[in-house]
């Protein structure tokens, strides 16, 4: 494995489906930081998966992505200390966007 293959955000590392959003809503553990609304459910595959969430009412749609953007790349680039087999949907509340470093420090209080 590449360097380069070791921080990518692959398609397996994601929650997609509808159907995986709504087993999170109903079946997951849910805890409030800061602007962000996490909610954890453990899983069977091995590593953790990331699905995030982001109303309109947060803001314009250029807000919108920059917030969807930094929060991909928090759990990116700190996926190794999160737990394993979890996984993460996160449902963001309006706020002005944050830096990486703080989502991936909210990420990391939102899942321990």
């Amino acid at each position: 494995m590449t360097p380069f293959s070791l921080f990518s955000f692959r398609r397996n590392k994601r929650l997609t489906k509808k159907k995986q959003f709504l087993e999170m809503y109903a079946h997951g553990t849910k805890s409030t930081v800061g602007p962000l609304l996490v909610h954890r459910k453990s899983n069977s595959i091995g590593h953790a998966r990331l699905g995030i969430s982001v109303p309109r009412r947060v803001g314009n749609a250029v807000i919108r992505n920059t917030i969807k953007r930094r929060c991909r790349e928090a759990f990116r680039t700190s996926i190794e200390k999160l737990p394993a087999n979890i996984d993460i949907l996160v449902t963001v509340r309006p706020h002005s966007p944050l830096q990486t470093q703080e989502y991936a420090s909210l990420l990391r209080k939102g899942t321990s």
